[in-house]
Order: structure tokens, then C-alpha cells, then sequence
């Protein structure tokens, strides 16, 4: 009786086992924390404004910024819930960021180099979108 059990139960284990997530597998998603995309778009912009001052450009990426210690850490998913996206201009006199929600719901933010922080429900923000109070 007892081998029988053991043959029943252990292809289970094995099953359940392999379903398991390997490191750099599957990751819960966080719920999508506006209040802390919204901090980390306002802790971005004012690390590019002190970028420009003091090298009358924008930079290429958040390494830039890291590495003058204007931002301690490129903000993350696992963080805030929305996924960061910095896309500066050509000629570095510009740039846009958006933070896109990482599940449906919650609104999609945007800002650029005015400072001003845009939303929208469900579609991208852009820099037509309404502004959010200060």
C-alpha cells in the first residue's frame, strides 16, 4: 500500500516542482502605485533640470544621471507598478518620459522638459494630455 502511495504522490511532486519559477523566471507584477510614479517623474525632472545647468544639454539616459549622483537608481516596476521610459532628443535640448502602468486600470503619466506632469485612463499620455494639479 505504503509504494503505491509513493507512486501515486511522487509524480505529482515532480510536477508541481518543475512548475516552480526559476530565478529570473516568472515575477509578480506590483499593483501599479501612482503615487510613487508620480514622485519618482517629479525626482526625474528635477535631476534633469540640474543636468542642463550644468552641461546645457540633456542627458542620453538614467546612467547619465546616476553617474553625476543627481538620481540614486533608475525607478523600477518592482517599485512603483509602471514601467519608465526616458526618450531624449536628438539634439539633447529635449527629452520625453513616460511611466506606462504595468496592468490595466490605473492611468498612464508623462512629462517632458516643462516640469509638467500629464495623465490619461487607458491610452498613452502625451504632451496634449491634461495636466495634473500641482
Amino acid at each position: 500500500m505504503r509504494v503505491h502511495a509513493i507512486a501515486l504522490i511522487l509524480p505529482l511532486l515532480v510536477l508541481v516542482l518543475s512548475c516552480s519559477p526559476e530565478p529570473g523566471g516568472l515575477v509578480a507584477v506590483k499593483t501599479p502605485d501612482e503615487a510613487a510614479a508620480i514622485a519618482a517623474l517629479k525626482e526625474i525632472n528635477r535631476a534633469q533640470a540640474d543636468f542642463i545647468r550644468r552641461t546645457r544639454r540633456y542627458p542620453q539616459s538614467f546612467n547619465e544621471l546616476i553617474a553625476e549622483h543627481l538620481l540614486t537608481a533608475e525607478p523600477t516596476e518592482e517599485q512603483t507598478g509602471y514601467k519608465f521610459s526616458l526618450a531624449p532628443s536628438p539634439d539633447a535640448v529635449s527629452y520625453t518620459l513616460k511611466a506606462t502602468p504595468t496592468s490595466p486600470g490605473a492611468r498612464h503619466l508623462f512629462t517632458d522638459q516643462t516640469g509638467v506632469i500629464r495623465a490619461e485612463q487607458d491610452k498613452p499620455a502625451t504632451a496634449e494630455s491634461p495636466a495634473l494639479p500641482k
